[in-house]
C-alpha cells in the first residue's frame, strides 16, 4: 500500500515539473515572440507636442542634417520646401539618466514613400545632438531611414538599443519589411546585428 503510494506521489511530482517546464517554455517563446513585433508608428507622436524649448534645440541641432537629407532627396528643389516649416513627429525614449532625454525624430514626407527620415537625438542642459555618426546612413544627413521602431534593452546603460523597421523587398520581388538594430557605441549610435528572431518577428506581426 505504501508503495503504490509513493510511486503515485512520485508520478504526480513529475506530471507537476513537466508542466511547469512546459509552462516555461510557453513563457520563453512568448517573449522572444515579442522582440521586434511591438512597433511604434514613427508618426504617432508630433514634434509640436514636445515643449517649446525642447523642439528649439531639436531642430538647431538637426538643421545641417535635414538641409543635407532635402538635398539628397531633391525635395529641397521643390518651390514649397521651407527648412523652418519642415514636420517632423518625436518619440520619447526611456533612459535611466535624469541628466539627458532622448528622443527618435522622424520626417516623412509623400516624396519619401513610406521610409523616411530617422534621427537619434539627446537633449540636456546643454543643448541637443544628433548621435548618429557621420559615417551612418550613406551621409544623407546622418539619418536612418523607416516606418517603425521599438526598443529592445537598455541593458548597455542608459542608452537603449533600438530596432527600426523599414520598408524593403526580398529576393523574388515582394515587399517585405525590414529591420536595422542599432546600439550607442562611443559617442554615437551605429548599426549592429539584430537578435536571431527579429526579421521573422517583424514580418510575423
Amino acid at each position: 500500500m505504501c508503495k503504490k503510494t509513493f510511486l503515485g506521489f512520485g508520478l504526480t511530482v513529475s506530471l507537476a515539473l513537466l508542466v511547469e517546464m512546459q509552462g516555461y517554455g510557453q513563457a520563453l517563446s512568448k517573449k522572444a515572440e515579442a522582440l521586434c513585433s511591438n512597433v511604434t508608428m514613427l508618426d504617432s507622436k508630433p514634434f509640436s507636442a514636445l515643449p517649446v524649448n525642447v523642439r528649439t534645440e531639436i531642430r538647431k541641432a538637426l538643421t545641417p542634417d535635414i538641409l543635407a537629407f532635402a538635398k539628397a532627396t531633391d525635395i529641397s528643389m521643390q518651390e514649397a520646401f521651407n527648412l523652418q516649416k519642415v514636420s517632423l513627429d518625436a518619440i520619447q525614449v526611456p533612459m535611466t539618466t535624469k541628466t539627458s532625454k532622448l528622443y527618435v525624430v522622424h520626417w516623412g514626407d509623400a516624396l519619401f514613400g513610406v521610409n523616411g527620415a530617422i534621427w537619434i537625438v539627446e537633449v540636456n542642459s546643454q543643448g541637443a545632438r544628433n548621435l548618429i555618426a557621420p559615417d551612418e546612413g550613406m551621409n544623407r544627413g546622418r539619418s536612418f531611414g523607416g516606418w517603425g521602431m521599438q526598443v529592445l534593452s537598455d541593458a548597455s546603460g542608459p542608452y537603449p538599443e533600438l530596432m527600426f523597421a523599414s520598408k524593403g523587398y526580398h529576393a523574388g520581388g515582394g515587399a517585405e519589411a525590414e529591420a536595422e538594430c542599432v546600439r550607442k557605441i562611443g559617442a554615437f549610435y551605429k548599426s549592429v546585428a539584430c537578435p536571431v528572431d527579429c526579421f521573422d518577428n517583424l514580418n510575423n506581426r
